[in-house]
């Protein structure tokens, strides 16, 4: 039986249309993972099957009590919880019954008349309450905090204090204690360090129940898929087998889909033809309206999508010195308390340089520190003096501007036909060029930025996770751009088959 179905679904955004009467089905135990290009309505179905958003067509049955939870790109809730408060909310139903067992037990106190009464009404709760584990939820939550490297903070903590990827790290905590009937979690490894992508790969495989996981992540992907959706031509296409068979099938269903619409686009000319030519004519006017309406009843097939390869590269301006960056006793944080003491480092002339660490051990902190942006709490940083920076911020907040508009703030003189020309390279073509960038895909959005650092000369990178939202392919665009690249850079990434060949030097902040 179905925990939920999706029948004929429609959904179009302005002009474009994102699915064309797509089914989706998630039975008990299917482990699902969602794969398709950066663009496709990855998260716009999420959206839909975690009712967060309507079709325009079609149904959404969740089965009656089923229960789930959704972790999405941009989640938001109350931040003024501590950390302990919010987790904690989970079993409220729990600590109320808590509570009433516990008034049992001053009544019976109180009234030794109708002691029995009020002890057996305890009793019963206190079974119920053995029943659902209730004993052990410091445990449960001990063991999930410990899995996402939580551990280290203070529970009193206020969620809004935290940073974004230690408090999506948070959210996710909740959503794993919950334990739904279906879990929703939509590119949850973009926050994760390899640790603890390694413990939520292992909490999903042995995960008794059902989720549906939308990931670029292949190391992920992989040893938790056991069911495969692929959003590809406006239909979701569902393979009941692991990533592996699954690209094998794929290929050849890609095959076969791309040789029956030739087919079919030739047989629709040749049909139409006929039409044309016999449809005024008495003795053939039949025969040509008889094809007419068997046209009228074919179900045209959705012209193949061909993967926009993103193509970029960053323009090199001028060599620097051999020595780019020396940093000497650098104590960082922020409001004068110290979150990494003492760094000492020398990046010389072309080096590519990894910087690995948890989350919130300050790597992000460290970048803002060294480009001026917020002061250093001790010691020194110095660039050398032909440096020209070309830096990738890991977020960036999004007024009401298109991408148009976000790369003409940097450059007005351009003209909309040079900046669309410059955005189709990195795969955003047509109306895309003019949506707002909040309406954008993540991937869409991280597009944006690549293009318009294309457009700068410089003579180091300096990129903070540059790799989140963005599919296989554009990685590997990504990758060959950096390779390339003749000058420095220093990368932020929690992907180390990213920087696995890329970079001279890996440097561990604990």
């Amino acid at each position: 039986m179905s925990l939920v179905e999706v029948k004929d679904l429609k959904f179009k955004y302005q002009t474009e249309e994102l699915f064309n009467n797509v089914s989706f089905r998630v039975l008990n135990n299917d482990h699902i993972v969602i794969l398709g290009e950066n663009g496709s309505g990855k998260s716009t179905f999420m959206k839909i099957l975690s009712l967060n958003l309507s079709p325009d067509k079609g149904s959404v049955l969740w089965l009656n009590n089923t229960t789930f939870s959704y972790l999405d790109q941009q989640l938001t809730v109350k931040e003024d919880l501590s950390i302990e408060d919010y987790l904690l909310s989970t079993y409220k139903s729990l600590f109320d019954l808590e509570k009433k067992m516990n008034e049992y037990y001053n009544l019976a106190a109180l009234n030794p008349d109708r002691m029995d009464k009020y002890l057996s009404y305890a009793d019963s709760i206190s079974q119920e309450l053995d029943k659902a584990d209730f004993y052990t939820i410091d445990a449960k939550i001990k063991n999930v905090l410990a899995g996402l490297g939580l551990l280290d903070y203070d529970l009193n903590t206020k969620l809004k204090i935290l940073s974004s990827g230690t408090r999506a790290k948070v959210y996710l905590a909740k959503i794993l204690l919950d334990t739904p009937d279906v879990i929703l979690l939509d590119e949850p490894t973009n926050f994760l360090d390899e640790a603890h992508v390694l413990y939520l790969i292992s909490y999903l495989k042995s995960y008794k129940k059902s989720f549906v996981v939308i990931s670029h992540d292949i190391a992920f992907v992989r040893p938790i898929a056991t069911v495969i959706y692929e959003l590809k031509n406006k239909e979701l296409i569902r393979y009941n087998m692991d990533y592996d068979h699954y690209l094998i099938e794929s290929k050849i269903r890609e095959d076969n889909y791309k040789k029956a619409y030739e087919n079919q686009q030739a047989f629709i000319k040749k049909t139409t033809e006929f039409i044309n030519k016999n449809i005024v004519r008495a003795t053939t006017t039949k025969r040509a309206q008889s094809r007419r309406k068997m046209l009228e009843k074919i179900k045209i097939l959705e012209k193949p999508t061909n993967s926009d390869i993103m193509n970029i590269s960053f323009p090199f301006s001028s060599n620097l010195g051999q020595d780019v960056l020396k940093i000497t006793d650098l104590s960082i944080g922020y409001n004068n308390k110290i979150i990494l003491d003492n760094i000492n480092l020398l990046i010389e002339h072309n080096k590519k340089v990894v910087i690995l660490g948890r989350n919130g051990v300050g790597k992000s902190t460290f970048l803002k520190t060294i480009l001026g942006l917020i002061p250093q709490i001790k010691g020194e940083y110095k660039w050398t003096d032909a440096s020209v920076i070309n830096y990738y911020a890991q977020e960036e907040k999004y007024n009401r501007v298109t991408p148009i508009n976000y790369l003409r703030y940097y450059y007005p003189t351009k003209t909309d036909g040079e900046l669309r020309t410059i955005l189709a390279k990195v795969g955003i073509k047509g109306d895309l060029a003019i949506k707002k960038m909040t309406e954008l895909s993540g991937g869409q959005q991280t597009k944006v930025r690549l293009a318009l650092m294309s457009m700068k000369k410089s003579n180091i990178l300096v990129l903070d996770e540059p790799t989140n939202h963005l599919d296989v392919s554009s990685k590997a665009s990504l990758y060959e751009a950096i390779d390339d690249f003749p000058g420095s850079v220093i990368l932020v990434t929690h992907e180390d088959d990213f920087y696995e060949g890329l970079v001279d030097l890996v440097i561990n902040f604990e």
